[in-house]
């Protein structure tokens, strides 16, 4: 009967080592990807419904007229509290404004980014 020598055990070991090594860094990669991803994807909600707010108080209040303006809120959303920044001015057409949304996430008390930029124009009704 005939077994497996020394050195060929080594080699097993260290194969299976630097297999799992491998596997490890790579799911750990893949761990990181997907919660950058979620932030961004989360940071565009943050930033469409910050818009979409405006739009409608906009809606709400025919004939008050839209005014530039720099606004920063807090809010809370998907376990996370974020930064809304938002930036309104005036454009050439005078009935036409340019609103612009970054998106910070907040941690430890410090802001984190922008993970999103977002632009609109929005006219007066």
């Amino acid at each position: 009967m005939r077994g497996f020598t020394l050195i060929e055990m080594l080699l097993a070991v260290v194969i299976i080592g630097v297999v799992g090594t491998t596997v490890a860094t790579a799911t750990g990669g893949v761990a990181n990807q997907m919660y950058a991803l979620e932030r961004r994807t989360m940071a565009n909600w943050v930033a469409a419904n910050e818009l979409t707010r405006l739009r409608l108080a906009q809606h709400q209040e025919i004939g008050k007229p839209i005014t530039e303006s720099r606004e920063s809120s807090r809010l809370y959303m998907a376990n996370r509290q974020w930064v809304v920044e938002r930036k309104i001015s005036k454009t050439d057409t005078p009935s036409l404004y340019r609103v612009e949304v970054d998106v910070f996430a907040l941690q430890d008390g410090e802001k984190v980014g922008p993970f999103e930029h977002m632009t609109a124009f929005i006219g007066r009704y």
